[in-house]
């Protein structure tokens, strides 16, 4: 992964590892973004990125929490059409997708009562704790994680503005799409990652074509194990997690500056 590699140029320590995480900025929704469900569970993938540039990077499946400050709220709109506003501090469960760039949210719909449609939103100084476990040692000092879920996370309000974050949070939402409807949907719905999406599917279908050419199948056997056809997924994947890390570097580098005011956060 792209971000592994970022971070080792950065004089990531490896000793790092076995300590807790990075806290995780959550970036705004700038609007609702549906939950999908599957039986009791309703979840999305959501775009972040690190607070912490010298601590560990999550693995993938790394739980997360949200920050007592967290602004996050789900909206439950029932099969009578109503529309109610619940804090998903407390319903909500996180785990890491891809280093530290996506996350995916999911809430138990049993929790929520008659409830045929979720979505959740987030603010601007959302950020993510990482559940401590055992192997990270002793707990880090809650005066520490609230200075990063504070001040740290506030100065990181430049990031979810840019036009970069628009992007990037397109293309989760297009990913989503992607999983649980067709490649045509995630085209057409792909907002500002409309040029993304489009040059993914066109680099798919080019290569899926030259393999059939050349080689005769869509996978092949390179001698450490079978390399499968190319797909949308994994294409707008890696333009995401490389989107984001950018992104990360820029912050990280003191290259986008906080806004003078933070915007209204979609606040109970």
């Amino acid at each position: 992964m792209r971000l592994r590699i970022a971070l080792a140029v950065l004089g990531f320590s490896a000793a790092a590892a076995q300590a807790s995480p990075q806290i995780l900025a959550l970036l705004s929704t700038d609007g609702t973004v549906p939950l999908y469900c599957r039986g009791a569970v309703c979840s999305a993938e959501l775009s972040a990125f690190c607070l912490e540039r010298h601590r560990a990077t999550p693995e993938a499946g790394t739980p997360y929490r949200a920050a007592p400050n967290a602004v996050l709220v789900l909206v439950v709109t029932g099969a009578d059409g109503s529309v109610r506003e619940i804090d998903a501090r407390g319903l909500a469960q996180f785990a890491s997708v891809r280093d530290m760039t996506a996350v995916r949210v999911s809430v138990d719909r049993r929790a929520l009562g008659d409830a045929a449609r979720i979505g959740i939103r987030s603010g601007a100084e959302t950020a993510l704790l990482p559940v401590h476990q055992e192997r990270h040692g002793p707990p880090r000092l809650s005066a520490d994680t609230d200075r990063v879920a504070g001040p740290v996370r506030a100065g990181a309000r430049g990031v979810d503005r840019s036009a970069d974050a628009a992007v990037a949070r397109d293309l989760a939402r297009a990913l989503d799409i992607l999983r649980h409807d067709d490649e045509a949907a995630a085209v057409r719905l792909a907002g500002a990652a409309q040029p993304v999406v489009q040059a993914c599917a066109t680099r798919v279908a080019d290569e899926t074509a030259r393999r059939r050419e050349t080689i005769g199948v869509y996978g092949h056997w390179t001698g450490r194990g079978i390399v499968g056809a190319p797909s949308l997924r994994s294409c707008l994947e890696e333009a995401h997690a490389s989107l984001m890390t950018r992104l990360n570097l820029r912050f990280w580098n003191g290259e986008i500056p906080a806004p003078a005011a933070p915007r209204a956060d979609p606040r109970m």
